[in-house]
């Protein structure tokens, strides 16, 4: 398929996949991590997010009017790929004794990274491709985003859950190693009820089991950024061209020739084979008279 052989996608391919990694794998365990170690709630964990998605929101509008007006777009996913990798870097080093205020300007952070470069990916891969392939080209973009963001989650799930039951049964003291000793079963409510030596051990060891993930992620994503460096700036389209479907040429039909009663031929206003029909002003022909037939009166 054009779609699978184009070089757009070549490059693109592998810059879906990481997002997908990054975006959802990293975000996907953070509104877990907000009630654990702060101590929110379901709601106040998920306004916590909005400091994320206001960066996303004004970097989207910004980076969008900016091409819009200037047709330049290539540099705004690089730079908000290396803004994902230092925003990945800053969320590692958070701990459970880190102010709320700072990790609220860590998830800002990796918002405005990803406002740079998610929509303008979409604009290049639409940009890229003819009218009849938009449709196609763009569900390919989603799918590798998608393929990504499945990797993605298993592979952060896989490796939190492994550290942080290894971290438990290294701090946890034998004494309380039972059915609070088990992983699975922690709740946010349920830790906070427990004694504070307990809830101490069982909060640091959360923390200390993800936040490692995300600074596995940062290499990652910034060989995303130097994959997107070799992709071509294709002028953005000022139209859309319709495959298949041209637009008429206008056709101007001179009637029969009147000097020696050819019939008309139809001649296309500035072709060489026009010549003279293509200039001249249109002149009216002479009134045709019905013959008659000399021998029949």
């Amino acid at each position: 398929m054009k779609v699978r052989r184009s070089t757009g996608v070549l490059v693109l391919r592998p810059h879906m996949h990481v997002a997908g990694v990054a975006m959802f794998g990293a975000l996907a365990y953070l509104p877990t991590f907000l009630p654990m170690v702060t101590g929110a709630n379901a709601t106040q964990a998920g306004l916590l997010m909005i400091p994320m998605m206001g960066g996303l929101l004004v970097t989207s509008i910004g980076s969008g009017a900016f091409v819009s007006k200037t047709g330049r777009y290539k540099w705004f996913p690089v730079v908000g790929t290396l803004v994902v990798a230092g925003a990945l870097a800053l969320l590692s080093t958070m701990d459970a004794d880190l102010q709320v205020w700072i990790i609220c300007c860590y998830l800002a952070l990796m918002g405005v990274g990803l406002g740079l470069g998610m929509q303008i990916l979409v604009l290049i891969v639409q940009n890229t491709f003819p009218n009849s392939q938009v449709g196609m080209a763009t569900a390919a973009n989603n799918y590798f985003r998608q393929i990504g963001a499945s990797i993605g989650t298993a592979v952060v799930g896989s490796v939190f859950v492994t550290n942080l039951g290894n971290l438990l049964t290294e701090r946890m003291p034998a004494a309380v190693a039972g059915p609070q000793g088990d992983s699975n079963s922690f709740t946010p409510e349920l830790v906070r009820s427990l004694p504070e030596g307990i809830r101490h051990i069982i909060v640091g060891a959360y923390s200390d089991a993800l936040t490692p993930v995300f600074l596995y992620m940062v290499p990652l994503v910034i060989a995303a950024a130097v994959v997107l460096v070799f992709l071509r700036e294709k002028p953005l389209a000022t139209s859309i061209e319709r495959d298949g479907h041209k637009k008429p040429v206008p056709v101007a039909a001179s009637g029969p020739d009147p000097g020696n009663g050819e019939p008309g031929t139809a001649t296309v206003p500035g072709s060489p084979s026009s010549g003279d029909a293509a200039t001249a002003p249109p002149q009216n022909p002479a009134p045709r008279h019905r013959a008659t037939d000399p021998g029949g009166g």
